[in-house]
């Protein structure tokens, strides 16, 4: 049962063209997918607003030219009452096709055939081994970690055209350069236009270079937007071109895009019907260019054929070919993200271990400065003139010399020396140890012994300052 919006686009259909066949209107409905306005183009593109009484006299015409059609031994189609008329554009068309045709039956024999069997040969030899510049654009969007919804697919130019062909959808080839990052972003950015691309055509992302330019007959200024079609003699045509900069509406494009399918689809049968009329000219229908609903409908459901097995199994493969692209990048971003917080957090965890022994090391300073202070406030006072002991000590650095009282013990001695400069050290932070050098004797084990039981009726002496380990 029609649904109802069907229905009331069927109904609707009917009364802006005039046709009087319901079955006819929901077809061209059908064609369409459900789209009005697209259905009212097909059907004024292929069937013109006529009456029902022209379109009447217009079957009688068609019955009257197909008694009358007969085939000359050239594959010529022409009528023994009447001659076809045709616009000059389908008779230069119908001619190119012919000749075409003509040419490759004739290399097909003898020498030609050889010929043309090694031309062949090296044509499929270079689709197979010419650069694949569009796994170079893969990787670029790899390694810059751009993620996108369109679907770009590896290969180069002509093997995707040729490809693209043979599923009946058009080539769109987007040129980049490293200045359109954002560009690129944007036009990923925007839904209408991922979707109309993902659905309508083969798709490929070449990086601009020489190189590549020497694979395509156009070479536009990137970022650029290019969109081809092999043409009726298999030759490489140009449908547009599309210059992108940053201010471009990629609404507005989505819209043009979508415009230039819908004109390939109805290019495409057209395109079939001269291709039938020559091939096949027993069986072509006179009326082919605006009147044969039919046959357009069988055509236009063998493009659908065509293209659904191979589309379909190609749009999952570049389906898990992108979640697998997204997948290595999370991957990529979260690796990178973390590799980040882990520097971080080194770069924290150094400079606080620097920030403490810094610390650490401005205490010990102002302790080392409080004893000295403190030891030298606690030294007893120096004997004057001849009393007591002269003791000379000799530093790592440097030399000090003062007095002491016989009765003062030898940790006075070690008070003094700790009390000295940090210059007079090599490490003011060491343990230290006097000796005597001859007789060779330690006094760091004799420091609450007084200095007159160590040095016996001696006037001088002279200690070296040992730092120890």
């Amino acid at each position: 049962m029609q649904p109802p919006s069907s229905e009331e686009s069927i109904i609707n259909f009917m009364a802006v063209t005039g046709c009087q066949d319901y079955q006819k209107a929901q077809s061209y409905i059908q064609m369409a997918e459900n789209k009005l306005d697209t259905a009212i183009q097909l059907y004024l593109d292929f069937e013109g607003v006529q009456s029902q009484t022209t379109q009447q006299k217009t079957q009688q015409d068609q019955q009257q030219q197909r008694s009358n059609i007969q085939e000359t031994p050239k594959g010529n189609v022409q009528s023994s009452n009447q001659s076809i008329q045709r616009q000059p554009q389908d008779v230069a068309l119908i001619e190119k096709y012919r000749k075409y045709q003509e040419e490759k039956r004739a290399n097909e024999d003898g020498i030609i055939k050889k010929t043309f069997q090694y031309g062949a040969n090296f044509i499929s030899y270079f689709f197979k081994n010419a650069p694949n510049y569009g796994n170079e654009f893969l990787k670029y969007l790899k390694q810059h970690q751009i993620q996108t919804e369109i679907a770009f697919q590896s290969g180069n130019f002509l093997e995707k055209l040729k490809i693209a062909n043979e599923e009946t959808r058009p080539l769109l080839v987007y040129i980049h350069n490293h200045q359109s990052l954002m560009i690129l972003q944007k036009m990923s950015n925007c839904k209408a236009f991922v979707t109309n691309i993902n659905r309508n055509y083969n798709i490929i992302g070449l990086l601009s270079s020489p190189q590549v330019y020497e694979q395509l007959p156009n070479k536009p200024d990137p970022p650029a937007i290019l969109i081809y079609k092999l043409d009726i003699v298999d030759e490489v045509a140009l449908m547009e071109q599309i210059s992108l900069s940053i201010d471009t509406n990629f609404e507005e494009t989505a819209q043009k895009i979508k415009q230039i399918r819908a004109a390939f689809n109805k290019e495409y049968i057209y395109i079939e019907n001269i291709k039938k009329e020559v091939n096949s000219p027993n069986q072509f229908n006179q009326n082919y260019y605006h009147q044969n609903y039919h046959q357009n409908q069988q055509l236009f459901h063998h493009v659908q054929q065509q293209q659904q097995p191979s589309q379909v199994q190609r749009q999952r493969e570049d389906q898990r070919q992108r979640e697998l692209l997204l997948q290595q990048q999370k991957e990529a971003y979260h690796y990178a993200e973390q590799q980040a917080m882990e520097k971080k957090r080194k770069d924290e965890e150094l400079r606080q271990q620097e920030q403490a022994k810094l610390i650490e090391q401005q205490q010990k300073e102002e302790q080392r400065l409080l004893q000295k202070a403190q030891l030298l406030s606690n030294l007893p006072e120096e004997p004057q003139n001849s009393e007591g002991i002269s003791i000379l000590f000799r530093f790592v650095n440097a030399t000090r010399t003062r007095r002491f009282n016989f009765n003062d013990k030898i940790q006075i001695l070690f008070d003094f020396v700790q009390s000295q400069e940090d210059d007079c050290f090599h490490d003011p932070y060491a343990k230290i140890d006097l000796i005597q050098n001859f007789p060779r004797l330690s006094l760091k084990d004799k420091t609450e012994s007084p200095i007159k039981e160590v040095f016996i009726d001696s006037e001088m002496e002279q200690l070296i300052v040992d730092e120890q380990e």
